[in-house]
């Protein structure tokens, strides 16, 4: 069984899209793995951090910006590919009372559930990889 575990990261250089995606953003993160050999390194691929229920909004230069936004946020997701790393970020900007009690009730469990997700996609791309060799 594989034992990678998120870290959490400040946004890469080349986080580019979800930097323009939202201005002056209330609550942003970023969680990166290392990337195992014959892993995709194209972030689509990796879309199904977020279980596919997003569809791509805007993809460039090892970036993918998936729109997911609910609850009155403005809210995106990027998933952020270099040479040996894989990196989810995320960017909120609430936009009303109500999406800000929304907001703090969800952004205790969001660092919980990105980084699961993140690992559960990890291990699926990683045993994929290994069973590919």
């Amino acid at each position: 069984m594989l034992k990678d575990k998120p870290v959490a990261v400040g946004f890469p250089e080349g986080a580019r899209l979800i930097r323009a995606a939202v201005d002056r953003p209330d609550y942003q993160d970023a969680y990166a793995m290392e990337l195992r050999p014959g892993m995709p390194r194209d972030p689509a691929a990796w879309t199904g951090i977020l279980r596919d229920a997003f569809p791509i909004a805007a993809q460039q230069d090892g970036e993918a910006l998936m729109n997911v936004s609910t609850a009155g946020l403005n809210a995106w997701a990027s998933i952020v590919i270099d040479e040996t790393h894989v990196t989810l970020c995320s960017s909120v900007k609430t936009n009303a009372w109500r999406s800000r009690l929304y907001w703090g009730v969800v952004k205790r469990v969001h660092p919980f559930m990105a980084r699961a997700m993140m690992v559960r996609t990890h291990r699926k791309l990683a045993l994929a990889a290994r069973n590919a060799a």
